[in-house]
């Protein structure tokens, strides 16, 4: 396996670092995997499996930065800085992230795609698909796929939730959408009014994987994933089973036509002391 540092602009001109892994022999295959809230493309001991892993079976491995990697932080945008990191990015600029890597690995002359999320990153790779419909994306791993909202709920007491949701809905309305709000989710228990408002309540941008309105609700944009969708979580993942698991399981398998679901025995969110299984499981899966 060789591996190569790589900076790749998102369609807005934000500079995405990364680490581009490629197997011994030259390869059209890659997989783009999309880290979580507030993550990095380096962090996760688990990406180490997955660069192995899939750098051993004949394919590419792209881990990059977002605009949502880390809490907040300063980002290259052309020759200038701009604020912005987890704590202040909008869900839907995910395509705007998301397009700018799809056309560099295009360039670089891969031809089939994988599109992997981990986390929040599920719900960003589902989007992106959902809105472009690429012909060069053949399949899409979802690593831990969550339901927002309800993670929230399930993460803050009552008091917390209801606080925020009031400040950002104020705020938001007086055209302060960057101004902080507490949100003890956050490791710095800061986000911004509009990322909390519009997109970590009911009904926003990512709204829809919704495990909480039961095994048989309908998701639109689930229900027009037209590719093979791969589910890998473990049984003690607390952001995924926001719901008992075999409602998780009922209502991904309702609303995926082809969907995957394997569930890693005593596995959490990082998938921390399974890494084997978890290799096990994607070796079938490429």
């Amino acid at each position: 396996m060789k591996q190569e540092l790589v900076r790749i602009m998102s369609i807005d001109g934000i500079e995405q670092p990364g680490i581009l892994s490629t197997p011994k022999d030259d390869t059209d295959k890659i997989i783009i995997h999309v880290h979580g809230l507030n993550g990095n493309f380096y962090e996760n001991r688990f990406l180490d499996t997955l660069a192995k892993t899939y750098t051993d079976k004949g394919y590419a491995f792209l881990t990059f930065n977002n605009r949502g990697s880390d809490f907040i932080k300063e980002l290259l945008k052309e020759n200038d800085y701009t604020i912005i990191g987890g704590c202040l990015e909008r869900f839907k600029d995910c395509i705007l992230d998301i397009e700018g890597v799809i056309n560099w690995v295009k360039e670089r002359k891969y031809k089939e795609i994988i599109l992997e999320g981990h986390s929040y990153g599920c719900n960003k790779v589902l989007y992106y698909y959902y809105n472009k419909k690429d012909a060069s994306i053949k399949k899409i791993i979802l690593l831990a796929p969550c339901d927002i909202p309800s993670e929230v709920k399930k993460f803050l007491n009552k008091e917390e939730y209801n606080i925020a949701k009031e400040e950002a809905t104020r705020l938001v309305r007086e055209g302060k959408e960057n101004e902080l709000v507490d949100f003890s989710v956050m490791a710095n228990g800061k986000i911004a009014a509009g990322t909390y408002y519009y997109d970590f309540l009911p009904g926003g941008e990512n709204d829809f994987i919704r495990y909480a309105e039961g095994a048989n609700s309908k998701s639109e944009i689930l229900n027009n994933i037209d590719i093979p969708v791969f589910v890998i979580f473990g049984t003690l993942d607390e952001c995924v089973l926001t719901q008992p698991i075999d409602v998780v399981k009922q209502y991904l398998n309702n609303n995926i036509s082809k969907c995957y679901l394997q569930v890693i025995e005593c596995a959490n969110h990082s998938y921390k002391g399974k890494y084997q299984e978890l290799e096990n499981i994607l070796k079938n899966i490429i």
